[in-house]
This record gives structure tokens, sequence and C-alpha cells, in this order.
């Protein structure tokens, strides 16, 4: 990686940090690479790849999100921005498709276990 003599002699770059947080996320060093890409993003706010990759190493599904919709905010055609978005919003149906039908199943187990007593109830009360 070639540095930049622009800020000093051995000062890189936001090009050779922007390389250098994205080699790091993909060797898995994942919080090295957040603080790479927020010295991007402190350096320049628009910077829609430091923005996408920094939502990339980010746990935090919410953060990710907001991460995502910022990228958008930069660039609305922003492909991998709208797929990724897109992925987490269908993640979210699924989740909330089986929520509900757990809760339809308990709701039956319920009524199934009130029938039950009410009928051993009716029968010993003869």
């Amino acid at each position: 990686m070639g540095l930049s003599t622009g800020g000093g002699a051995n000062t890189p770059n936001l090009e050779d940090l922007l390389r250098l947080g994205i080699n790091a996320a993909k060797n898995g060093n994942r919080e090295n690479a957040r603080v790479i890409f927020q010295q991007v993003l402190d350096q320049d706010k628009r910077n829609e790849r430091a923005w996408l990759w920094l939502a990339s190493v980010t746990d935090d599904t919410i953060e990710r999100r907001r991460l995502l919709k910022t990228v958008l905010d930069i660039n609305p055609s922003n492909a991998n921005a709208k797929k990724l978005l897109h992925a987490m919003d269908q993640a979210v149906t699924e989740s909330e498709r089986r929520s509900l039908r757990l809760g339809v199943w308990i709701l039956v187990i319920a009524v199934a276990i009130i029938v039950v007593a009410l009928l051993v109830a009716m029968i010993i009360a003869r």
C-alpha cells in the first residue's frame, strides 16, 4: 500500500485508509476496521464506501440499518445498500411470521386446555 505524501511523509490518504479498513474487515479484524472507517468518515462525511463498509462490520442491526440508510441518503441508487436493507427487511418479516405462528399455536393450546378443563369440571359436577 503506497502512502500519500499529501499530509506528511507517512500520512495515509483517505483511499489508503479505506483500503486498510477493507483489508482489516476482510481479515476479520472488525474493531480495527470500524476505527479506520470512522477515521475516513471524520474527514469525509459523504464517503459512501466507508459508510457501507462500516455497516458491514457493525454488529448492532439497528445501527447497521442506520448506516445503510446513510449510504442511500448519499446515493439513493446504491445497489449494495438497497440489497442489504431488503435482506434485513425480509429477515424481520420472516421473524414476525414465525412469532405470529407461535402465538397462534399457544392460543390454540390454551383454548384446548380450557375446553378440557371445562369438560372435566362438567363431568365431575354430575
